[in-house]
């Protein structure tokens, strides 16, 4: 890599660490902003709350609260759990649901990827006839119809009609418990990486360079493997990092309908509970996540088609 590689990943790097700092001052302000507090058991009195409040440090002003919460943070302490977890460490908490919202997110972008590339490549090498029919149907299924629909749909006719897959997630069962929301999951990825592969394939094509490798007496199979395949990768590893940010994102709903432990089940619990440090973890995590994958996108960018690494830096 050359220095301009190096001084365009700096200023990515840079303009993330800012992105993601002012992000969670905007949470911190958020959720101090929520109404009641973690301590909403009727049972207490005023004055047992102000004792449990001052206990913890929530007494103190808010630019207080925010600078030792910042502290902490930078040395990987999210504090602990007010109300779900009682004096639980956060960062144990949200690793533990990230974990698995991590793996399911990944396997139901692997397995999308793959099967939305070959529908996508199929579509554009046989325009007009069945299997582009079939990608596009499958294509506006899984854009129109939501993840958590979709579950709903495979836990009726498999779970509970035909009895063939078990409904609901279990710790001793992983992977057959798994299938249900991977499946769920992975269609919006199909539906995407389909639409795109078979357009970026269609255009390159039908692109005046790949006339001239047709010229040149190149087998069928060679320029597609080698010109119109490398070619088409841009686009769908733009789309990749988005779509897996919004599959854990979007895996709240199909969590809580399989009852997987995941981190999208312990941001709805803890907004429940007014667990102040577990959503503050959870969502900058999220933000995290999505920063972190247009990053790798942007540098991805940047050493495929230096063009786009100059203009930027123009």
């Amino acid at each position: 890599m050359d220095k301009s590689m190096f001084r365009y990943i700096g200023k990515r790097i840079l303009i993330s660490a800012v992105t993601l700092f002012i992000i969670l001052t905007v949470l911190f302000v958020m959720v101090k902003c929520l109404p009641g507090t973690p301590f909403n058991d009727e049972k207490l009195t005023a004055g047992q709350k102000a004792v449990i409040m001052a206990k913890y440090g929530l007494d103190k002003p808010v630019p207080v609260q925010y600078v030792t919460y910042l502290k902490n943070m930078v040395t990987g302490d999210f504090g602990i759990s007010y109300a779900l977890y009682k004096d639980l460490p956060v960062s144990m908490l949200v690793m533990d649901a990230a974990k698995i919202s991590f793996i399911l997110g990944i396997v139901a972008v692997v397995l999308g990827t793959i099967i939305g590339m070959i529908l996508g490549i199929v579509a554009a090498l046989h325009q007009n006839h069945f299997w582009d029919t079939f990608a596009t149907v499958i294509s506006v299924i899984g854009v129109a119809i939501p993840s958590f629909v979709f579950a709903l749909l495979v836990v009726i006719f498999f779970g509970v009609k035909l009895q063939i897959l078990p409904i609901s997630y279990s710790s001793d069962d992983p992977i057959m418990t798994c299938i249900i929301p991977v499946f769920a999951l992975s269609m919006s990825v199909i539906a995407n990486v389909a639409r795109f592969t078979r357009t970026e394939m269609i255009s390159v094509l039908n692109s005046e360079y790949i006339q001239l490798v047709k010229a040149k007496g190149l087998s069928r199979n060679k320029i597609i493997r080698s010109h119109c395949l490398r070619n088409s990768l841009i686009p769908v590893i733009t789309i990749l990092g988005p779509i897996l940010v919004n599959l854990m994102t979007g895996t709240m709903v199909v969590e809580v309908i399989c009852g997987i432990p995941g981190l999208g089940k312990l941001l709805i619990n803890s907004i429940h509970a007014n667990d102040y440090n577990i959503i503050l973890a959870c969502s900058f995590l999220y933000a995290a996540m999505y920063i972190i994958m247009m990053l790798i996108i942007d540098v991805s960018y940047g050493i495929i088609d230096p063009r786009i690494r100059l203009a930027k830096e123009e």
